[in-house]
């Protein structure tokens, strides 16, 4: 058990500003590792969020969270901070008390975290917070990770609070207008809150023409006047089907994906029989409106891994259906196979 010296007086200790570089938070942090005066097991993969909070300008040096080290000079609060000081290589100031009692760890981080949503709220969303905060995290990986990583991991994908806020002030400031989108993907397709939001936002800063994302989004939620041939008519089978993953770290990520690959099908006249989206298939790139249908897929014979034929069908823009096109009943579009 640690001893503690605690002064007769009993004085709290006296916080001074000082700046931190990495040679002295090594050194700090050496001796946290000799004395044992924090049990508290090092997250090196959140010491590399703040180190990325610090590299791009997202720290505030002014922050009041107190870098409290105890007599050994260990610090019993602190360390994440110190950590990313060495892997930032950047000299940082913090509100440091020294000579601070062991026993005062027992009450340390029991706050409770402000969320993204939080912060959020201070740049003036009012509402739909959480529901923004989570379309940001998915738009991200969707615009920087879907090239790099398969989409069943970008739940191992971590963004801070700062870095939530940086994005949607440089890349996603427009995001809140689409908010009457979602909540009518919500109530008519019954799409997650992040995926619905997410799908209404690319479709429309990526499918070329505002025109037919409004009518592919138009048919999607209401499903009025779709023929068993369109794909929003298949993939709304599929989300109103009771067995639809509903919960799960993946579930936005493989909403989204069914929710793209039906525009991407949709616009270039073609459908499928049962809407799925398996864990080895890559995120779809959104397909532009404008540019020139592609040749139309003839049907093939189907494979274990496959999406299945994908049929020929009319183009949004066409007026008349492909000749011979057959309008049967379709499977229920129920993959088992899907990851929840």
């Amino acid at each position: 058990m640690i001893e503690d010296a605690v002064p007769a007086s009993g004085a709290l200790p006296d916080l001074v500003r000082e700046v931190v570089t990495p040679a002295s938070a090594a050194e700090i942090l050496e001796k946290t590792r000799l004395h044992g005066c924090n049990p508290r097991k090092l997250d090196i993969s959140h010491a590399r969020r703040l180190a990325r909070d610090m590299c791009n300008d997202s720290w505030d040096d002014y922050n009041p969270d107190v870098l409290s080290l105890c007599s050994h000079g260990a610090a019993i609060q602190g360390q994440h901070r110190l950590c990313a000081v060495i892997i930032s290589e950047i000299p940082r100031s913090f509100l440091v008390a020294r000579d601070v009692p062991h026993n005062a760890a027992t009450t340390m981080d029991c706050g409770k975290a402000r969320s993204a949503a939080t912060a959020l709220s201070l740049l003036g969303i009012d509402g739909y917070r959480k529901d923004v905060s989570s379309t940001i995290r998915l738009l991200q990986n969707y615009d920087v990770e879907r090239s790099k990583v398969a989409w069943p991991a970008w739940r191992s994908v971590v963004y801070t609070n700062a870095e939530i806020v940086r994005f949607f002030q440089s890349k996603y400031a427009d995001l809140p207008d689409f908010l009457p989108l979602m909540t009518a993907m919500k109530a008519g397709v019954y799409s997650s809150p992040a995926a619905s939001l997410a799908c209404a936002y690319l479709v429309h800063r990526d499918g070329g023409s505002t025109s037919h994302a409004d009518d592919f989004l138009q048919g999607l939620i209401s499903g009025a006047h779709l023929d068993t041939a369109d794909p929003r008519w298949v993939v709304r089978r599929y989300f109103h089907s009771p067995a639809r993953p509903r919960r799960g770290n993946n579930t936005s990520a493989l909403h989204l994906g069914l929710l793209l690959k039906t525009w991407n099908f949709w616009v270039t006249g073609q459908t499928w029989e049962i809407a799925n989206f398996r864990a080895s298939q890559r995120m779809p790139d959104i397909i532009d409106a404008n540019e020139p249908c592609p040749a139309q897929a003839k049907p093939t014979s189907r494979s274990p891994g496959d999406d299945g034929p994908v049929i020929p069908r009319r183009r949004a823009a066409d007026g008349a259906p492909v000749p011979g096109q057959t309008m049967g009943m379709m499977l229920l579009p129920i993959d088992e196979g899907s990851p929840v």
